[in-house]
């Protein structure tokens, strides 16, 4: 999704009217359309691929933001005994199979 591109706005009769039409401009211009009602906007269309974008960086940035928050209470290990540790579960593991 292209973040430089404004948004295409359009009153929520014109998708009634013009469905095929403003399908096809967000295929092409890799835009959103917003759709107003009562001169606001209310509703958003976008494509999937661009939704799919937007979903993935919010749940990158909740990991980030737990991370951090990790880091400020305290919650942190070194990576070396994270690594130690791997090694022995996994050591334990291949024992057991």
């Amino acid at each position: 999704m292209r973040t430089n591109s404004l948004p295409d706005v359009r009153p929520v009769s014109d998708l009634r009217q013009n469905m095929a039409e403003i399908m096809e401009s967000i295929d092409t211009e890799k835009r959103p359309v917003i759709l107003t009602k009562h001169g606001r906007g209310r509703y958003i269309l976008l494509s999937l691929d661009d939704y799919n974008q937007i979903t993935a960086l919010s749940v990158l940035y909740e990991a980030i933001d737990e991370g951090i928050a990790d880091i400020d209470a305290g919650r942190v290990s070194d990576f070396r005994d994270f690594a130690n540790e791997l090694r022995e579960e996994m050591k334990n593991e291949s024992i057991q199979n």
